[in-house]
């Protein structure tokens, strides 16, 4: 049974599938009939509620009345209003007198409720409330009230009053029928020289008139909120729904804007930018960052692009030295010095060498630098005693016995041999070397005392194939990409690489500044 989903999973994919414009406008529809139905509910059972209560002090109002004109002897008890149920049993169980639709009910004196207690010396008592759950209509005279099919015929209208009377009452019956009723009943003592049916042995009458709280003054008062409330609130939730999906399809319609900008935006017209809407929400935020990202793309892109163009330069140099080498050789065997051409050939695949591999150190992805643990001060001194062997004016003025950081060995011994050869190919007699730490970084300067930088320069010089004047010539030189290198490498450790030329003595300096590693042994 596991590839049978269940209906509420399907019917969850289908509405994720809609647009969101339509899922939008079925939420709020569905909230606003949630809200507005029970809304109406309430309003409805409120409007009855209050109703009930009104029959109810109606009824009690009624039977007090009618008690008191049972007790006077009158023998009709009707509601000269609204012709209420009312019905009169005696203590014998004798039915009295009955109207409102009571005398057509069957055994509707056998589930009243028992009658209250009489107060001596009094003629009526005090309306006592209760329920009564009303039976069945009494058939025994069907024909009379009913047409051949069974339905109830029409009040007369050229008949006598009793007849009409007699069908209204039996109407009435129906409507009361198979209901749970409020009742009153009031006890009554009417006494001798006025009753008919006597029940003392005084001759007087002890009897309880009941008055059952009419369901039509309910009905009437919320029937003409029902055809409103149970068409209204689907039309609301309706418009509700239409709302929503105009403005949501309104609101989206920047999104889809931005949308076809940028799938008309490609590789040769990354100068295009997405339309900025005016309200400040999400959507203009959305903008606002797709530029920004578009931004960022042209400028790498363009960068990628000047970065091909020179490499593409650079290698040019070397691989036709090489090649003219080569052909030379080939076409003129007997006027060359084969030593001296494979040593020329030699030199010029270590420059492509090199710089191929300068290019793809620069190329890898801007991945974090590894975490070992790496002695700055203790690597910067191997590096000093090294170049001092090598005869080149090299000095370590003053620092730390220790300048523990985080990352890559390998790298940061190239970053600062990088730092060192620029050092030492510009520097008129001496490059010096400072260590300097703070506990929470660690700062290496490296100064030659060679010709100045402007401050045009301080950021030109770390471009990649950055040269800055003719006495830097290609073959003296670098390949143009050595503090390129050790900047993007600074960058990987969390750190910093800078150029000025305000130093106190003649010359450029280079600052690099690393996070120092809380451990403090290598």
């Amino acid at each position: 049974m596991t590839g049978r989903r269940h209906p509420w999973h399907r019917t969850r994919a289908l509405f994720r599938s809609l647009p969101g414009h339509v899922r939008i406008a079925c939420v709020a529809g569905a909230a606003a009939l949630v809200l507005f139905g029970s809304g109406a509910w309430w309003l409805f059972q409120h409007v009855r509620a209050d109703a009930y209560r009104t029959a109810e002090n109606r009824a009690l109002e009624l039977s007090v009345q009618l008690a008191a004109q049972a007790a006077a002897g009158k023998e009709d008890l009707t509601d000269p209003l609204y012709s209420w149920p009312v019905i009169q049993v005696d203590r014998a169980g004798r039915t009295i007198t009955a109207a409102g639709g009571a005398q057509d009910l069957a055994d509707l004196a056998a589930l009243l409720p028992a009658p209250p207690g009489l107060p001596p010396d009094r003629a009526t008592g005090t309306p006592q409330r209760g329920t009564v759950h009303v039976g069945a209509v009494d058939e025994r005279d069907r024909d009379r009230f009913h047409r051949p099919d069974g339905t109830l015929k029409p009040p007369p209208s050229g008949n006598t009053t009793a007849q009409q009377k007699a069908l209204l009452a039996h109407r009435q019956a129906h409507v009361l029928a198979h209901r749970t009723m409020t009742v009153f009943a009031t006890p009554v003592h009417t006494p001798a020289k006025s009753c008919h049916l006597p029940t003392e042995t005084d001759g007087s009458c002890r009897s309880t008139v009941y008055v059952l709280t009419s369901p039509y003054a309910t009905e009437q008062a919320a029937a003409p909120l029902r055809t409103p409330l149970t068409a209204g609130v689907p039309l609301a939730a309706l418009l509700v729904a239409a709302l929503a999906w105009a403005t949501a399809r309104r609101s989206l319609r920047p999104v889809e804007a931005i949308r076809q900008e940028v799938a008309a935006i490609t590789d040769t017209s990354l100068d295009r930018r997405v339309p900025v809407p005016d309200a400040h929400d999400p959507v203009r935020r959305l903008a606002l960052t797709t530029n920004a990202t578009l931004d960022r793309l042209e400028i790498s892109v363009e960068r990628q692009r000047r970065f091909v163009a020179d490499a593409s330069h650079e290698l040019r140099s070397p691989v036709a030295a090489l090649r003219y080498e080569l052909e030379t050789a080939l076409a003129h065997p007997d006027t060359i010095d084969p030593h001296q051409t494979l040593q020329d050939a030699l030199a010029a695949t270590r420059r492509v060498h090199t710089l191929t591999e300068d290019l793809l150190l620069l190329a890898r992805p801007d991945r974090p630098a590894a975490h070992s643990l790496v002695d700055l001060a203790g690597l910067t001194s191997e590096l000093v005693h090294e170049y001092r062997h090598r005869g080149h004016p090299v000095s370590l003025r003053s620092g730390p016995g220790q300048a523990p950081v985080r990352g890559n060995g390998a790298q940061l011994h190239r970053l600062l041999r990088n730092l060192l050869d620029n050092a030492v190919r510009h520097a008129h007699t001496a490059v010096v070397l400072d260590i300097t730490t703070n506990g929470q970084s660690h700062t290496v300067t490296i100064h030659n005392d060679g010709t100045p930088l402007s401050p045009d320069e301080y950021e030109r010089v770390f471009e990649r194939f950055a040269r800055l004047d003719e006495a830097r010539a290609r073959d003296a030189g670098g390949s143009g990409l050595g503090l390129a290198i050790a900047r993007d490498i600074a960058e990987r450790h969390h750190g910093a690489l800078t150029a000025h030329s305000d130093h106190p003595r003649p010359g450029t300096t280079f600052t690099l500044t690393l996070p120092a590693s809380p451990d403090t042994t290598p």
